[in-house]
């Protein structure tokens, strides 16, 4: 018999939070947010907007509100400041595409026993540029919030080391960049930084427009395209910042990819890698276990790694000094020690 009987809260969580997905999920299908942005506040008027049943309209709606995606008054129902910015549709910082497509793709998730089953990917592989569009969709929102964003990378950069950065030119490469912030904080900090910003061309567009609004434009060089089929220089940059993308590689791609980016670094220069990272075992770092299993279903040939594994495969790539320097980003040089010359 049991001493002491366990606790179900761990799984009653998951299925509570299967319940809030699924309120989410509905509203972004049947397009409510954009509905109520056009035709609300009035609960009949937004029923027969979005074609719907008025009381099971009422039961969805109200399910928003204490999810902070819905606001209801004595005159209706009224969008907030987070779904008002973020799931109109017509924004450029709309992000329901988005979540429908990946977060809440349920036709692939309903089949994520396949993929455990053949060790297969169910959906289409994001490391390609097909899927730029869902990039450009998921970077959107950046749009709204970048200054922000800056700051906080600014803060990054100062708690790992990596600023202030050494007098004189300096090169930057960020690779599958995104809004491009990580770079462009350190492009802030000193106008002899040369930033190349690395990503799909629909994605770039998004960063162009930050790096305008920031009037960076002068120190920022776009390189649209795949990081495994763009022409690179040789021996160009000091800096190589690749964000949550290595692990969607491994095995000779990853082997292929770390000798282009190396051919591309000066002598000394310094590759970052910030992604999330499992701890040694693998049974406790949640993020990098959860992203592991989204890859599992979204993304072939993907890998999430420990550091150890990461400076492993640095070192036979021939980068020296791996170093943890944050929770989730590591630092390697091409050569050289820390702090010497360039």
């Amino acid at each position: 018999m049991i001493d002491e009987v366990p606790s179900l809260e761990p799984v009653c969580d998951l299925e509570y939070a299967v319940w809030k997905a699924t309120v989410l999920k509905t509203a972004l299908e049947l397009d409510l947010f954009t509905v109520v942005a056009k035709h609300g506040p009035f609960l009949d008027a937004v029923a027969a907007a979005a074609e719907c049943e008025v009381e099971s309209t009422e039961v969805l709606l109200n399910a928003l509100c204490p999810l902070g995606l819905m606001d209801k008054t004595d005159d209706g129902y009224h969008l907030t400041e987070t779904s008002a910015a973020y799931l109109v549709r017509g924004k450029e910082t709309f992000y329901g595409d988005w979540c429908l497509r990946t977060q809440l793709a349920w036709p692939v998730r309903t089949r994520s026993a396949d993929s455990v089953r053949t060790g297969e990917a169910l959906g289409g592989d994001y490391s390609r540029q097909e899927s730029e569009g869902d990039w450009a969709m998921d970077f959107g929102p950046a749009l709204l919030n970048w200054p922000a964003q800056l700051e906080d990378c600014t803060r990054m950069w100062r708690a790992a080391g990596i600023l202030p950065l050494p007098h004189g030119r300096y090169n930057i490469l960020e690779v599958a960049c995104g809004p491009g912030l990580k770079s462009l904080s350190l492009a802030r900090s000193n106008a002899e930084v040369r930033v190349t910003l690395n990503d799909f061309p629909e994605v770039l567009k998004l960063s162009r427009r930050i790096t305008v609004e920031a009037g960076l434009t002068s120190q920022v060089y776009p390189l649209p395209g795949s990081i495994e089929e763009v022409d690179l220089p040789d021996a160009r940059f000091d800096l190589i910042i690749c964000g949550a993308i290595m692990y969607y590689f491994s095995g000779e791609r990853l082997r292929v990819l770390l000798s282009r980016l190396s051919k591309a670094m000066k002598q000394g220069g310094m590759l970052v890698i910030q992604e999330p990272l499992a701890d040694e075992r693998k049974c406790e770092a949640e993020m990098a276990l959860m992203a592991a299993f989204q890859l599992l279903l979204f993304a072939p040939d993907s890998q999430v790694r420990s550091f150890n594994e990461y400076a492993g495969i640095l070192e036979k790539a021939g980068f020296q000094q791996a170093e943890l320097i944050l929770e989730n980003m590591i630092r390697a040089r091409k050569g050289g020690m820390f702090g010497g010359g360039r």
